[in-house]
């Protein structure tokens, strides 16, 4: 799609609208809603849906993912939806939003209701937030603050002089 572009500073170049993650099966992860996001971004993003968080799934619970729960991917605004502050990575293009995850056998997995639980679920969502912080540089869930307590926050905003600094929590 053309460049996404806004007055407030937000926008980035080649723009996609992520519906589903292809994979090596010829099968798909659909997305629960389509998410806009920088072609970098989609790239990462499919590999860690498909080769961890699928994978994963498919260990624990016998069943790979079908859908991703996903909250925004393009907003134009400041982190935490504050007034103020430094532009959210959601406005570049560069983060998503993930509040759960169904398998293909109908399980369904909520941040906000398993991340704590001691049960496949919660292990899953563990494990899930481990491999997201193999691959980008920041991810929030609910362990992180109040802002994040029902969903994982991934981005690959730069942090740090040389961009090297990670957060995971």
């Amino acid at each position: 799609m053309p460049p996404v572009r806004s007055d407030d500073g937000c926008g980035f170049d080649k723009a996609v609208v992520l519906t589903a993650l292809k994979t090596p099966d010829r099968g798909t992860i659909r997305l629960s809603s389509p998410v806009t996001v920088s072609c970098e971004f989609a790239a990462l993003f499919s590999e860690w849906g498909v080769s961890d968080a699928s994978a994963i799934a498919g260990r624990i619970f016998g069943s790979p993912i079908s859908v991703i729960n996903t909250g925004p991917g393009y907003q134009c605004r400041r982190r935490n939806n504050q007034p103020d502050g430094k532009l959210s990575e959601h406005a570049l293009g560069k983060a998503v939003d993930i509040s759960g995850f169904q398998t293909l056998s109908g399980q369904q997995v909520s941040v906000e209701t398993d991340w704590s639980s001691d049960t496949a679920s919660g292990k899953f969502l563990k494990e899930v937030h481990a491999s997201a912080c193999q691959r980008f540089t920041t991810v929030l869930g609910p362990d992180a603050d109040p802002n994040h307590k029902s969903h994982f926050h991934l981005d690959t905003g730069c942090h740090g002089k040389d961009c090297t600094y990670l957060i995971c929590q």
